[in-house]
């Protein structure tokens, strides 16, 4: 069981497949299990590294304010733990988040980039909903079960045709997020993180190939968040996905994984 320390915790990491390093970083309260539609396609033509982000899963959880430029660094320490020196790196929502700012800061670290369903925060940023946000918010106080509150946030975060239709795909992904659930604190310090992260004035910096995904019927982080960040980046790729809700990886898992991979092997 791969395990590194860094700023003053230990980070829990995978290495999967050979080929060219490729660093996922998941989303809020998830762990590095939620790659399981994306892992199995990826590794067999890349040399895939995942981990937990702090707060989640079997990485440590300070209690402790947390950053996404912390997150950054956690990140980075993955890597070197890996003995990799640059990576292909695909960051889905607040792992997006995480992603720019690991490319903005170790721009040397980075060959590519991969943001899905994210963000750059800032004056552009679209907020969702405001029944979104609050039962974001309600999520560190809320008396619910993993599981139930698995199922309370599904509409937000699958389009309601997903959900009607494939009902199943949606239970194997609550399954699999509530196997470590996320500690209601540790969720609260990754929320703050994200609400307080800003690359929105730096993102032009990014000189590598790019890639932003994005679904038109995301509730969290809406579509035109994913829009901004392709055309803030300079000669940034942009795959729209027609009637998928945030978590695309379940929604258009084959599309996706199909896509990211042309993206990879053409560069």
């Amino acid at each position: 069981m791969p395990i590194t320390k860094a700023n003053g915790i230990e980070l829990y990491y995978e290495v999967h497949g050979e080929g060219e390093p490729l660093l996922l970083i998941m989303g809020l309260s998830l762990t590095s299990k939620s790659w399981f539609r994306t892992l199995p396609a990826l590794s067999e033509q890349y040399k895939v590294i995942v981990f937990d982000n702090r707060g989640v899963g079997l990485s440590g959880k300070p209690n402790t304010p947390y950053s996404i430029e912390l997150m950054a660094e956690d990140a980075r320490s993955v890597l070197d733990a890996a003995g990799v020196d640059s990576a292909h790196v695909y960051g889905i929502s607040m792992g997006g988040m995480i992603a720019q700012r690991f490319a903005v800061n170790y721009p040397d670290r980075v060959r590519s980039l991969i943001l899905g369903c994210t963000t750059s925060g800032g004056e552009k940023h679209v907020q969702p909903g405001a029944e979104v946000s609050m039962l974001m918010l309600s999520r560190g106080s809320s008396t619910a079960t993993p599981e139930e509150m698995a199922w309370a946030t599904a509409p937000i975060l699958y389009s309601q045709s997903f959900i009607e239709n494939h009902r199943e795909l949606v239970a194997e992904d609550v399954q699999r997020r509530i196997e470590i659930p996320v500690l209601p604190y540790a969720y609260m310090l990754q929320l703050q993180a994200c609400l307080a992260h800003d690359t929105y004035n730096e993102i032009d910096q990014i000189k590598v190939p790019v890639l932003v995904i994005h679904g038109t019927e995301d509730k969290l982080v809406p579509y035109e968040n994913g829009v901004t960040l392709a055309e803030k980046i300079p000669n940034a790729e942009f795959l729209t996905i027609n009637g998928a809700g945030h978590i695309y990886l379940t929604e258009a898992n084959d599309l996706v994984n199909k896509r990211v991979l042309e993206f990879l092997n053409n560069l």
